[in-house]
């Protein structure tokens, strides 16, 4: 069978936890690098084509601690900011209690959110049973350069957007870049450090 250029990672289907619906970016990613040729382009520039020049991407569904996002070229994390309603709060507490980075507070007014603490990760909102808690906006957290072997790193925080299409550009646009500039034999994540 013959490599098609590239790797794809996602989570676990069906994960309760998911803030975002990975799996139609999946399909577009899957496509849009297809139709790329990857392998070819990369077997022409890389001759021979080692491991560490295929691009790895992971798609996860939510920021809930995966840490596979963490350690790929191309890291893709789904989020969903929570949003305070006007539906009287039933003081169940419920939103505070799931909230694992103690960003959600009650004060005199309701609910009060720390949003330097808040991952967006949906969590809140799933349990809320009065509405006062709901999905604000939503999108994908980007992250790049992350390795795993001699010189491990974490990829870095690179953006957030809030459409699929805004993500299959990014990925697209930075392997063209690294297929027309990367130095022979040169590695993706030491191309994108450059």
């Amino acid at each position: 069978m013959k490599h098609t250029g590239f790797e794809i990672e996602h989570c676990r289907p069906n994960c309760p936890k998911s803030s975002r619906n990975w799996h139609n970016l999946y399909e577009e990613l899957t496509a849009n690098l297809t139709s790329l040729n990857l392998y070819q382009t990369i077997e022409d520039k890389f001759h021979p084509v080692l491991h560490h020049h295929i691009p790895k991407i992971c798609l996860a569904g939510c920021p809930n601690g995966c840490s596979h996002p963490n350690i790929k070229d191309f890291g893709i994390s789904g989020y969903v900011t929570p949003q305070i309603t006007d539906v009287p709060c039933i003081e169940c507490n419920k939103c505070v209690l799931s909230c694992q980075e103690m960003a959600i507070t009650w004060g005199p007014s309701g609910i009060v959110i720390d949003q330097t603490r808040c991952l967006s990760c949906g969590d809140c909102q799933r349990v809320c049973p009065s509405g006062t808690l709901t999905a604000g906006e939503s999108g994908w957290t980007l992250r790049l350069g992350g390795r795993v072997g001699r010189h491990p790193q974490f990829a870095k925080l690179v953006g957030q957007v809030q459409t699929d299409e805004e993500v299959l550009t990014w990925v697209s646009d930075t392997i063209t870049r690294y297929i027309e500039n990367g130095q022979p034999q040169e590695r993706l994540t030491h191309f994108l450090e450059r």
